[in-house]
């Protein structure tokens, strides 16, 4: 009995984009039972322990499967076609020369861009850590594969935060000193 469901949430976990995970999750499962079975303690209790744990695991990497690196249209929330920068389902067409810049307060502002590709988003962190690092911003607050944050330590609430989300990259800047 324990092998159908075993196997039904293996497969569902593959399924949804967690077959590394899966795998591993097996081998560990496999290793366990036999260990267990080596070392003397192959008492059901900790057998069906095992298998319960196993299943628990593959239904948690079922239930919430990877997030997807794909951008989505910022109008449908559906899946962005890469070769043509455009949505499948309502033809939004992400314009990659669109730019636009909004004055928030005296002390900052956000700027948008579209880009071409995901790659170019990395180019445009390293500009913005060379470009406000002379300026003493060097701590980075985050930074991680879709966003950035600088901080100069000197001048408090002040920040640069790079993000990305899709096409689409923001670039806010506040009480920075020119």
């Amino acid at each position: 009995m324990y092998l159908i469901v075993e196997t039904g949430l293996f497969i569902f976990a593959f399924y949804r984009g967690r077959g590394l995970e899966a795998l591993i999750a097996l081998l560990i499962f496999v290793g366990t039972i036999f260990g267990l079975t080596e070392f003397g303690y192959d008492h059901s209790l900790f057998i069906h322990l095992s298998d319960i744990l196993f299943m628990v695991a593959l239904g948690v990497m079922g239930l919430f499967p990877k997030k997807e690196k794909r951008p989505r249209c910022p109008q449908c929330n559906e899946l962005v076609d890469e070769s043509k920068l455009s949505c499948v389902s309502c033809g939004y067409v992400f314009d990659v020369n669109k730019e636009r810049s909004e004055k928030i307060t005296d002390n900052g502002y956000i700027k948008t861009v579209v880009i071409k590709s995901p790659n170019e988003f990395e180019s445009i962190k390293k500009s913005i850590i060379e470009q406000y690092g002379i300026k003493g911003y060097t701590t980075k607050a985050i930074n991680k594969e879709d966003s950035l944050m600088l901080k100069n330590p000197d001048i408090s609430n002040s920040y640069i935060v790079v993000k990305r989300n899709g096409y689409e990259v923001t670039i806010e800047v506040f009480n920075v000193i020119e």
